[in-house]
């Protein structure tokens, strides 16, 4: 017995370190692969913000040089009541597209209709002739480029493009789109986005706006062109200081702050560049708790037993590797249940689920219901004539498109059939009803697409849409036959363009 003892006695020891090396080994796999998930997820999500920032200007950049050449913006050029009238064109243009100004300069760089035009601080008369986005734009070039504004002192991104007359050029569009609002539609995660000089011009933390990351070249930047782009004589830099957490680089973002992980996307042709962080407390927390468990469990195992403590070790890792599979697996399918896998858009059992619910609610509330269906014109053939593989690039890229231009969080697009999409949206008005129409009408022909149909045709969508407003007596299924009525007259009348239903309420509204 006293044998038995001194050799237990013996073995608490050996026990001890065995089972703290075993346990700082577990604490270190299971850090590196916390760090590797945390990180692969910053990857997507930051990936996913540049892209959709890529795509978010390229559709402005196209929508403001579809303006230039509308007829409209070239008549305020010859003044008098064209003016009052561009004014009030604008002003639409920047409610519909959630812009902060949309304005018109002269050849000599001053604003001659704004959208702002009925504001007491408005943009007429300011002169705009030292901006880089009016001298490229007069120079003929597309051209976007990020200001604090001179007269409103709100930063955002300026999209100009060149007027054009029969003697030259007119002068130029500018279409401003607020950070704050754009920072909503990107999404964008704990970070923020900086210039082609390293200065932050979107960011999840406002003290970090306007301030230069370290080693960027606004800190090369004379005194006057601060103040021209960014109304400042000195750029802050932003607080980034390098750390290393258990063999891992990490970044602290404020004075003896936590560490966060740190991804960095370009946007080249912006000139932008998307920084993601994410925090390691979450990581370092629950893995420190799981290892002092770990290493209390450890040892009482050994002193039971070395070979039943290391099967038993065992056990508990692969147990947990497989519940981690297992809740993995089944958000996979999750997922995949609930979308279309083609364009990634919520499917049609989502869109029946959802759409009866909606209706449900508002017309409980008493809130307008808005339903937008539409198809890509003459899909048959195109997919005959360029294959499958052509066919359901097409697919993505108009799903695409119609995410991207919603312009309100809530909204939802579908797909509900081959070439059949429909989107829910918080529209209240006939007017908001087709303008919403024409903005996924003209953004999908925007794209450019070609079609087999000639040489210079390309892919285009025809939209049926229903507005129900002002009574509880109609069902979501007549709802859904007006909207796919109205789509079958857009396809009558020659495709390419979008017909809204008659209100089904209109009749019981008339006295």
């Amino acid at each position: 017995m006293i044998a038995v003892l001194l050799l237990w006695l013996l073995s608490l020891p050996f026990s001890a370190v065995l089972s703290l090396l075993l346990a700082l080994h577990w604490k270190n796999e299971n850090i590196l692969e916390a760090v590797n998930s945390t990180a692969y997820t910053l990857d997507q999500r930051v990936q996913r913000v540049a892209e959709m920032a890529e795509y978010k200007f390229y559709i402005v950049r196209n929508f403001v040089d579809l303006l230039a050449s509308d007829s409209r913006i070239a008549a305020a050029f010859k003044g008098g009541a064209n003016i009052a009238e561009c004014n009030s064109y604008l002003k639409r243009i920047g409610a519909t597209l959630s812009l902060h100004r949309a304005f018109l300069l002269d050849k000599e760089g001053a604003c001659i209709a704004s959208s702002d035009a009925g504001q007491p601080q408005n943009l007429l008369g300011v002169n705009f002739a030292d901006r880089e986005y009016f001298t490229q734009a007069m120079a003929g070039k597309i051209t976007t480029q990020f200001v604090v504004g001179r007269v409103s002192t709100v930063p955002g991104f300026h999209f100009s493009a060149p007027v054009r007359g029969p003697q030259g050029n007119l002068g130029v569009i500018v279409l401003k789109v607020d950070t704050s609002i754009l920072a909503q539609q990107l999404y964008l995660p704990t970070g923020f986005v900086t210039d082609s000089a390293g200065v932050v011009v979107l960011s999840d933390n406002p003290e970090n706006m306007l301030r230069a990351v370290p080693g960027g070249s606004a800190a090369r930047l004379d005194k006057k062109e601060s103040i021209l782009r960014y109304r400042r004589a000195k750029l802050d830099d932003v607080y980034l200081r390098k750390v290393q957490v258990d063999g891992q680089d990490a970044w602290q973002l404020r004075p003896n702050g936590p560490p966060f992980l740190c991804r960095t996307v370009s946007i080249g042709k912006e000139g932008l560049s998307v920084y993601g962080f994410a925090s390691l407390v979450p990581v370092l927390t629950s893995t420190n708790a799981a290892f002092r468990l770990h290493l209390g469990i450890t040892f009482i195992f050994f002193i039971l037993g070395l070979a039943v403590a290391i099967s038993t070790l065992v056990y508990l890792l692969r147990d947990r590797y497989l519940r981690r599979a297992l809740q993995r697996l089944n958000e996979t399918l999750t997922v995949q249940a609930q979308h279309d896998a083609l364009t990634g858009l919520l499917n049609r059992r989502m869109f029946d689920e959802m759409a009866e619910a909606w209706f449900a609610r508002t017309r409980r509330q008493g809130a307008p219901f808005s339903l937008v269906l539409f198809d890509i014109d003459h899909f048959k053939p195109l997919n005959d004539a360029f294959g499958h593989q052509a066919g359901d690039d097409i697919l993505r890229k108009t799903a695409e498109c119609a995410r991207s231009l919603l312009l309100r969080s809530s909204d939802r697009v579908f797909r509900i059939g081959g070439e059949e999409f429909a989107v829910l949206a918080q529209a209240d008005t006939e007017d908001n009803m087709r303008a919403l129409m024409e903005m996924l009408r003209a953004g999908v022909e925007a794209l450019r697409m070609p079609h087999p149909a000639s040489a210079e045709a390309v892919v285009t969508i025809s939209l049926g849409g229903v507005l129900v407003s002002g009574c509880g007596s109609v069902s979501f299924a007549e709802a859904f036959r007006l909207a796919d009525e109205a789509l079958y007259e857009a396809k009558s009348q020659g495709r390419n363009r979008s017909v809204l239903a008659k209100n089904p309420c209109a009749d019981q509204l008339e006295p």
